[in-house]
Formats: structure tokens, sequence, C-alpha cells
């Protein structure tokens, strides 16, 4: 649970898969957005809107009061939905008010209750009005499918079913609102609010008189929900959410979340931010119906699905036990693959009416193919691999085309979205390196001998091409980009002015640089560190950097500009935003080669940022901007802490449950339980003894056990044993439970 007072009015959601109700933490719903210009607030279920949002207007005749439309107080974030509490601005009155809102799982749709209290000893006349405003309309670029919003919304009160019912003026987009107890009065009109909104909707405004009983409580529910394809879909819609209430089987579901890949540590306030991140991951599940189920990339502006976004996020996804969902977007992104290109190539960026909205960047076809591979080790779903493979197969193909040059490099945009960086950058180069590899392991486990053999040879290639051509000796650093001079002379020269004064005159001194110490500067490609982007820790998050090079880069930039008060700055300029996902990465850098302590730092870092942008969230640029909540802050937070920290690591493909944690020394003990992995569960407690430190083990699965440890002098399991002499030992176990005493 999470509080704030008013404010400046954050956002917050009210969610499941198949709602977004999005407004302030006042209870208000204010305009704003930029993709559907002031209109990425209120109740969304895609891919259409159903309304700008509702307001309460209340009076309390016995006192006299202001009749005022009422904002909140106080907010309460839950994982399972919202508390807004109303008194300060009510006047001179000893009712309070509270307001209640979730989403249920089952019926899509939400459930909103206000509940009035009355604190003294005599009895109150109060009345009440509750406006609602439509906005029908369609998500972000559907006009490219022709599909447009009418003109103005139409809306009828239906008094025999109690219940207001509006169609767009073009389109079957329905949106459906019901009280209990029913209204005495209903009116329909184009003005109801506090305000107008943008769009063109229509208005519904439902009046309540009432006495509040002394020292005691009254209820008005409300039951809010849509359609994008019938008025009588809407209207079972509704029926359904008017029956039984559905909180608790949602707290159960939530419960059951927070239940896997359960962490805890001796910093409280880092293990409330791990957990919220799992929450706030939950909220972008968005199902679209016929258009597909999958993990959006954030609210409120993006809500929608990504392949780049997704080939992040989905590792934090498996790190938390969520199969299902990781399996549907990745069906999704294949499904948009075949249907925009036919090649191989993975989208950038999907609507959730189907729209294309970016071809994609050559970064995430290869990331793809990459977590793909993780998917497959976490859970052993051959099935799934299958079914991709021509897809793969075609997006390696196309992979090697964007090497236009023979280089052993693909050019391409990667991850950083800088105009003109359409070059081989550093990224894009590791993820085809690492998907290469990955597809050689596919093709073995379906007997493709041959395509495993060549997929081999290109990984080996452009592992040497990133080894040498994007390493920098005298620096110590892997290169942002490869490219020629008159490529870097031209990017620079356009970029200007819309980069900092600062940053435009470093990029000219490392031209200047290189011009003088290099005769042939004119006529041949070389690397560059330009922007010194966080992406240069690539090589060492995907483990392809050999480790005399990774521990030179690691200590440098844990040492650099890069690193910022929040985490890790997009580049080594102090005015430069910080993002989860920047920070993530680098802590899955350091960790991977057993740095925890400094992955651990960045981690604490993100994790301060908690509730900074709206309670209970994590937003996507630290500590406070973008998107309030950000899919992949799952990857940034989980998969350091499960899959390095705790070091568990699935291997599917080898029939192997492989452990190799690493702790930070900063946790005396701690444990994670319940990690769902291929055929099982596993817990894994660490604690630090005098003499060293103790693992406990208990895994519910039947796959064999190796258990990796890095340093130390012995080893005990069980009875047996094993010594190390400081160097890493690799012991196998079948046992379901065990103990390893390390003795340093």
């Amino acid at each position: 649970m999470r509080k704030s007072t008013r404010a400046a009015a954050p956002k917050c959601v009210c969610a499941s898969e198949h709602v977004k109700l999005i407004g302030a933490i006042d209870g208000t719903f204010p305009d704003f957005g930029h993709h559907l210009e002031r209109e990425m607030g209120g109740l969304w279920m895609h891919p259409i809107k159903v309304l700008d949002g509702f307001w309460l207007r209340f009076r309390d005749h016995d006192a006299d009061n202001v009749d005022t439309w009422i904002l909140a107080d106080h907010y309460t974030c839950l994982p399972e939905g919202n508390v807004f509490e109303y008194g300060g601005g009510l006047g001179h009155t000893p009712v309070t008010i509270r307001r209640t809102q979730t989403a249920p799982d089952s019926v899509p749709g939400v459930i909103v209750v206000y509940t009035f209290l009355n604190r003294s000893g005599e009895p109150r006349k109060v009345t009440a009005e509750f406006a609602a405003r439509t906005d029908l309309q369609p998500v972000w670029l559907s006009e490219k499918k022709g599909i447009r919003d009418g003109r103005r919304d139409h809306g009828a009160w239906d008094e025999r079913e109690n219940r207001f019912v509006a169609r767009d003026g073009a389109n079957p987009w329905f949106a459906g609102i019901r009280g209990l107890p029913p209204p005495d009065e209903a009116v329909v009109s184009q003005t109801a609010g506090p305000c107008p909104t943008a769009g063109n909707g229509v208005g519904v405004s439902f009046l309540y008189r009432m006495t509040v009983p002394a020292f005691g409580e009254t209820l008005l529910t409300f039951y809010l929900t849509g359609s994008h394809q019938s008025g009588s879909e809407c209207a079972d819609r509704l029926d359904r959410l008017s029956q039984p209430v559905w909180t608790d089987q949602k707290k159960e579901r939530i419960g059951a979340l927070l239940g896997q890949s359960r962490l805890t540590v001796p910093d409280t306030r880092f293990q409330e931010a791990y957990d919220w991140i799992k929450v706030n991951t939950d909220w972008l599940t968005v199902n679209a119906g016929s258009y597909g189920r999958g993990l959006a990339a954030g609210l409120p502006e993006y809500p929608w699905w990504f392949g780049c976004d997704s080939c992040y996020a989905l590792q934090g996804l498996l790190a938390m036990g969520c199969f299902s969902l990781c399996r549907d977007t990745l069906r999704l992104l294949a499904r948009y693959s075949e249907q925009e290109h036919g090649n191989g190539r993975i989208p950038h960026e999907v609507t959730t009416f189907g729209v294309c909205a970016n071809p994609g960047n050559t970064q995430e076809t290869a990331h793809y193919i990459v977590m793909v591979w993780y998917y497959y080790q976490w859970t052993g779903d051959a099935a799934l691999v299958r079914e991709l493979m021509p897809l793969l197969g075609q997006s390696v193909a196309w992979l090697q085309a964007q090497d236009d040059d023979g280089d052993g490099l693909p050019g391409g945009y990667g991850i950083i979205e800088i105009p003109g960086l359409n070059a081989e950058m550093i990224d894009t180069a590791v993820y085809t390196c690492q998907a290469y590899g990955c597809y050689a392991d596919f093709c073995s486990l379906f007997g493709q001998a041959e395509d495993a053999a060549a997929a081999r040879a290109l990984y080996a290639r452009t592992a040497h091409a990133i080894d040498t051509l994007l390493w920098d000796e005298r620096e110590g650093l892997y290169c942002d980009l490869f490219a020629a001079p008159r490529f870097v002379h031209q990017w620079c020269d356009a970029l200007h002015g819309h980069i900092s004064e600062e940053q435009e005159t470093f990029i000219r001194s490392v031209i200047d640089a290189q011009r003088k110490d290099d005769s042939s500067y004119e006529t041949r490609e070389c690397g560059w560190l330009l922007n010194r982007n966080w992406t240069i820790c690539t090589p060492m998050e995907a483990g392809i950097a050999p480790r005399g090079k990774a521990d030179r880069a690691l200590g440098l930039l844990h040492a650099s500009a890069l690193i910022g008060p929040w985490g890790v700055r997009l580049n080594a300029f102090p005015a430069s935003h910080t993002m989860t996902v920047s920070t993530g990465a680098m802590a899955v850098a350091q960790a991977r080669y057993g740095y925890a302590g400094r992955a651990l730092m960045l981690l604490e870092r993100l994790a301060s940022t908690l509730g900074m942008a709206s309670p209970g969230t994590v937003s996507e640029i630290s500590p406070d901007g973008g998107c309030f909540v950000q899919a992949w802050t799952a990857y940034a937070m989980c998969v350091p802490v499960v899959r390095y920290f705790f070091g568990i690591q699935p291997m599917a493909g080898e029939n192997t449950l492989r452990l190799a944690p690493a702790m930070p020394a900063a946790w005396p003990e701690a444990s994670l339980d319940n990690v769902h992995v291929t055929d099982g569960a596993v817990s894994l407690r660490y604690t630090r003894t005098e003499q060293g430190y103790d693992y406990r083990v208990i895994y519910s699965g039947h796959t064999p056990v190796e258990l990796y440890v890095a340093g130390g002098r012995s080893v005990k399991v069980g009875q047996a044993v094993y010594p190390m002499n400081g160097k890493p030992l690799t012991v196998r176990m079948t046992e379901r439970e065990f103990t390893a005493e390390v003795t340093q």
C-alpha cells in the first residue's frame, strides 16, 4: 500500500488486462497526452477509449455547505485498485467520503464505490451527483486502417434496465454505466461534469438525495464498461459486472503473483520496490481481443506493444514466473512481424488496432531471437520454438542482409533512437551475435546440423568483429558505433541545435582527435566513442566480452559520468536522462561478471525512485519522468536479482537447473522463494557465517541441479567436501533439498 497527499496531482491507474482507467491522484481526470493529444487519460478498453472520466458533486444540506465538485485529499495505491479520501474540501460537515475502485479480472470494466461516512450523532441529508462523460474513439494511428472516430457520441438513459448506454456516431463502439442503487434522476447532456473535456463525447448525471445515518454510512456503487464490437456485449458486461464483487478474486491472484519469486532482504525499501515493480508490470498486460494479448510498454503514453521493450521486459517476466504472458507476447510479435513484413523483421511498435507504427530497428529483430532462447531455457517449451522456427530462420537471414559491407556488423538503428544514427551500432552488433548463437542452439535442438554450423560461424565472425572493430584499447571501452568519418561528420552537422552545446563540443573533439591520429582517417571506417551511450555496456550484459576487457570496461564505466544519482544516464553528459533500462543493463553487466556490489548500488538508486512519480510506481525516466509505469523496469530489477544475485539460471536445453549465486556483501542474509523454472519451483536462502556462507536450496522439480560456486576454499554438500582453493567449482546434485556450506 502506498499513500500520498494531494499536491501536483500525479497520474495513477486502475487496471486489469482488459481496462486501463488513468486519472490523477486527486480523483480527477484532466486532459493530457501527446500521442492522442489530450486523450491518453480516462477509461481505455483497448483498442478504444470509452470515457473521458467521472466526477462527484456533493452537498450536505444540514450544514448548508458549498455545493462543489470534490477533490481527494489523500490517495492510496493498492495492488488491486485505488482508494481516494475526501474530507478537507467538503466544507463544514461531519460527512467524509471514500472512493474505492478496482478493475476485476473476470469481467472487463471498473467498479467504483463511494462510501459516505457520517461521524456525527445526527442523520445528515445530502445530495450527490455522479457525472461521467464518454469519449468513444480508437487508439492512436487507427486512421491508417481506415478507422476513424464518429463526429459525436449518442447516449440514452434506460430507466427500466437502470443503465446509461452511449454509442459512437460512426462505429459499433459502446459505453455502459449503471449505478446501484438506481439514481433519483438521470440526465443525459453534453455538459455533465465540472468542465469540458476534449473529444466528441456525451455526458450523463446521476442524482442522489440521501440520508446518511448517525455514525453510519451510505454506499453508492457504479459499474463502468464498454465494447468495441456490439451493444449486446456492452450490456452483457454491465450485467455481469453488477453481480458479485470481484475484488477478492483479484486480491488472490495478485497475492499469488507476489508469492512467486518472493524476495526477502534486509533492505525493506529495496524489497518494497521489487514487489511494486512486479505489480506495475501486471498492470501493463493488455488484452485487445482479436488484436492480441501481450505486455504493453508503459502508461499513459505507450499502452500498446513493442519489440524492443518486450525483449527486455519479458526477461523480467520469466524471472517473475509469468510464463504464459511471455509466450503470448512472443506470439503476438511474431504474428505482426508476418503480417507487416513476412521477412523476419520484428516490428518496433504496434498499436492495439494492429497498426505498425515503426517497422522495426535492427536491434530488436536480433533481440527477439535471444528472447525466444531465454524463454525456452526457462520453460522448456520446445513446441513454441518449433512454431517460431520459420520466423527465426527468416530473422537470421534478414540480419545477415543488414551487413551489406561484409564486416560482420549489421547496420541499422539500435535502441538509442537518436535521429540519423542509422549505422553499425554496438547494441545491434551484440544482440545479433547473441542471436546467431541462440539460433545455432535451436537448429541443433531440431536436428538441423548444417544450419547450426552456419549459425555458429556467423556467431564467431560477429564476436570477432565486436572484439576488434568495436573495442577502443586506448580508452578501455567498447565503442558506440563503427562508421566512416563522412557519416559521423554529416550526423554531427545534422544534430546541430538538437543536442547540448557540451555534447556537440565533445563529439567534435573526438572527430578532431581521430583525424590527427590516423593518416587514413578519411578513407576507412573505424570505431567511435562519441556519446558514450549506456549501450557500450551491452557486450558485458550479453556475456560476450572477454574477461580482461570486461573487467577493465566495467571498472571504468562504474567510475564514469554515466553513473548518476538515480542510476545510469543514457550518455555520459550530466544533463542526460536516466532510464530504468539503462540502469538495468549496467546492473546485469556488472552482476554477470561478479561485481554484485556495483550492481546492487545501481538497483538501490533505481529503488529509491519508488513513489516519486506516483505512489507505488517506478517511472520510466528516473526519478519521476516519462511513463509512470514502464515494462522494462521488470528487467532492470528482477534479472540482476534472480538470475545473478541468486544465480537461478534454468538451462532446459541442457536439462539442467544451474545455480550460480553471487550475493552482494551488503546482504548478510537473503532469500528468494518459489521461483518457477522448467519443471517445478526453486527456493534459495543465503546466510553469511563466520567461516563463509551457506546456501539452502529447496527444489520441487526433477531436473539435475548444477551448483556453481565462484570462490572459497571448500564446499560441503551433505557429507561430501569439495576442495576449491579459490577456483570455481561445479557440483552436480540430484537431491531436491540440500545445504551447501562454503568456507572462505
